[in-house]
């Protein structure tokens, strides 16, 4: 018995003969079922790629909402600092007006009493010479009265 050069396709057209309906349909089904993986996996795909795209937003929204609320205290901070710096600023004005104020009333303090102190010294100076003058004066007189008394005493 030898096998014709056309056995395989004779074998193809024996099994479509007796399985013919049967793998029509199991081919139809596995082709449909080809098509509703592929649908699913492209509905999974869809599905991905839009929770990955709403990740996205909410993700942007967020930091966008932190960088404004970051912004916010930022400037915030800003102005209560520069708020601080204007305080502390015009409390050393303050400090030094007053530093100032007392160095002058010092100053003026001190002016007086060394004019007070050279008033009393002019005095004392002026005293101290009529002291002298009138001891100068008193000493004359007392040579005048012991040259008279020695002259009665001698011419007596």
């Amino acid at each position: 018995m030898t096998q014709p050069t056309d056995a395989p396709a004779d074998l193809g057209t024996v099994r479509q003969i007796l399985f013919g309906s049967d793998l029509a349909r199991l081919e139809e089904r596995d082709a449909a079922l080809e098509r509703t993986g592929e649908e699913r996996d492209a509905a999974l795909e869809r599905k991905v790629e839009q929770g990955l795209a709403d990740l996205e937003r909410r993700v942007e929204a967020r930091l966008a909402e932190m960088s404004q609320r970051l912004s916010a205290q930022l400037d915030d901070l800003s102005r209560r600092q520069q708020s601080h710096a204007d305080r502390v600023t015009q409390l050393l004005d303050q400090v030094m007006a007053e530093l100032s104020r007392r160095s002058d009333a010092l100053a003026a303090e001190s002016r007086a009493a060394l004019d007070e102190l050279r008033a009393k010294t002019g005095e004392l100076e002026r005293r101290k010479l009529n002291v002298a003058d009138f001891g100068a004066s008193l000493a004359t007189l007392g040579q005048r009265f012991s040259s008279a008394a020695a002259g009665e005493s001698g011419g007596s």
